[in-house]
This record gives C-alpha cells, structure tokens and sequence, in this order.
C-alpha cells in the first residue's frame, strides 16, 4: 500500500473510532500513530474520502464518513446552505460557517454534468462550471440538491400591502411563544410602513410571505428604530432573519444617514446580529425620549414594568448603532 492510500485508511479508521471535530484535532490524532500530514494535504485527504461535517448534539461539529454512517442526506439536510446565485461561469453557495467544506465535498459528489470543481471558504463554495453549461440550470439543480428556497428580501411596496394580516398574525404568534414582549401592531400600522417606503419583506418566488421588518424614526429624526423582525415559521433556520436585519438596516443609514439607530430586544440571535453591524448594549437613557416611540409598547405584555421604571428599564435590551463612532457604513455581509 503506498504512503498516501495508507494515510487516507487510517484517517478514515480514526474518524470512524471517535468523534473528531476539528482539523487540528485529526492532525494531532494521525500523529499519534506516527504520521506527520500538513494541513493543505489533510484537507486534500477529507475532501477525498467523501469526509462530511455532522452537528454534533453536544455542541459544534465533527468528521463523519457517508460510506460508515450514512451521513450524506443527513448532511444535505443539515448543511444550512443559505443561498446559490448564478454569476457568469459561476455558482456561490452561501452557508453556515464551517459548513464550506463538507458542502463542496457533496457537490463534488454528485458529479453534476458540465461542474469543472469547487472550492470552499469557511461559508462560501464557489462552483467553476465549463463555458458552454448555463450556470442557471445549475444553480436550480443545486437549490434543489439542498432544498434552498428562492426568496427575494427586499423593501416593501404597496403591492404586499396583501401581507399586511399575515405579519401581524405572525408577530402575536412570536410574542406568545416566547412570553415575552412584542410590541403588537395592526395591519394598518403595517399598510402604512409599506406606503412610506420604511419595510422591508421577505417573499418566496411562488409568492409566500417568508419574513418582514420596519423602521421608525424619532426625536425629530435624529433616532431611528429598527422593530418588527419577524420570520415565518416554515421559512426559520435558513438564515432569512439575518439577510432581512441586514436590508433593513441598510434602508436605515439609507432614509437616515445621520440618525442612531436603535433596536430594542429580548432574542440572543437578534442581540448578535446586531452587533455584528456594530450595535452596543446601552441603557434606555440613551435611546430616544420621543414619549410616542414608547407608547408603542403598550401593546407588550410587560408595559406595566416599562411604566413602572418610568421608561428607563424593561425586559428588552437596548441596542444602539452611532454613525459618528464608525467611519463608514458597517455592512458585514454585502450588498
């Protein structure tokens, strides 16, 4: 057996003998049985013997093998690919992070007609395709390989005034699941923020709605809040909330170049992203005092605590995006 067939067997054996979650971690493990590998080589090595990332229930990721473990259409079902968009002579997936590696193993996989390869990042694949495949086909081949929804986000118009009773159902819905406060609005509260041009909505190509947002702004203009971040339950886990917070704070800095921006909030995942676009945690002193901003809250089952604490302290935390403490635009992920 040559040196690499014998590499590519042990590594396949340690992989199948314990739960190994990291590259280092399958280094060190080879090593250990006196074979030396660089990484270039062992991520080589992975992507050939058709090795998958699987979530583990403890926490994070490891190494499976599809062939021992059938893990290949637990993967696909598990891989949160996000997005595939066609560009020229290329298609770019959009994952979780981490995910990148064990995607382009399954796409190499399935030896799609007219695929040339791919290559991963941490959350983006890059699929090269030959000149004369249309890259179109491809991309609905891969949608279809790991079930991604086509869904526009994109800021409302009148014309999804129609939706107007499915988000405030879907906002009551959310605030009773979590029991905690959600601000419920009317449908034409929401009618309203779409004529202003001050939403942003989500919506499937067959015409579903999938996840919307809104804006407001206070204090003679010098506040703006990002509220109402809603996804439909059957459009959840596919990183929709985080396309839709990124629109919606783009219109944002967009209407209102110089107002801050404020968020205030009882979800982990809504907290993270905001800081991602550079939100801090601040009091509720520094939020806007415009006293019709918290009027809107007396739909929120916890008003008699906002009340209480004269409208400094609730169960939400205050999140605030300052133009004048960043230089440019904090946009993460792209336009």
């Amino acid at each position: 057996m040559t040196q690499k067939l014998n590499r590519k067997e042990q590594l396949k054996a340690l992989i199948v003998k314990k739960k190994l979650h990291t590259q280092e971690e399958l280094a060190r493990a080879l090593e250990g049985i006196g074979i030396v590998v660089a990484q270039a080589t062992l991520s080589r090595d992975l992507k050939e013997i058709g090795a998958v990332k699987m979530v583990d229930p403890q926490g994070g990721f490891y190494y499976a093998l599809p062939s021992v473990t059938g893990a290949a259409p637990v993967a696909k079902a598990n891989m949160h690919v996000d997005s595939v968009e066609a560009s020229g002579q290329l298609c770019v997936l959009h994952c979780l992070p981490g995910f990148a590696s064990a995607v382009a193993s399954l796409v190499d996989r399935e030896k799609l007609p007219g695929v040339m390869g791919t290559i991963a990042g941490d959350d983006t694949v890059l699929v090269a395709l030959q000149a004369e495949v249309d890259s179109k086909e491809i991309s609905s081949e891969l949608k279809s390989m790991f079930n991604v929804i086509d869904i526009d986000v994109r800021v409302a118009t009148a014309a999804d005034k129609v939706f107007a009773e499915a988000i405030c159902e879907e906002i009551y819905i959310s605030s009773q699941e979590r029991k905690t406060g959600i601000a419920r609005r009317t449908p034409e509260y929401i009618k309203e923020k779409m004529d202003a041009g001050k939403a942003v909505i989500a919506v499937t190509s067959s015409g579903e709605f999938a996840g919307f947002s809104y804006i407001e702004s206070w204090g003679g203009k010098s506040f703006v809040a990002n509220s109402g971040l809603i996804v439909a339950h059957k459009f959840r886990g596919m990183g929709l909330a985080k396309r839709i917070k990124e629109k919606t704070f783009i219109l944002s800095r967009t209407l209102f170049p110089k107002a801050k921006i404020f968020s205030i909030t009882t979800g982990a995942a809504v907290m993270k992203m905001n800081y991602e676009f550079g939100f801090r945690p601040v009091p509720y002193t520094e939020l806007t005092d415009d006293p019709e901003f918290w009027k809107g809250c007396q739909g929120c089952r916890h008003y008699d605590i906002l009340k209480s604490h004269d409208f400094k302290m609730c169960i939400c935390t205050g999140l605030l995006y300052d133009p004048e403490e960043h230089l440019e635009i904090h946009n993460p992920y792209g336009e």
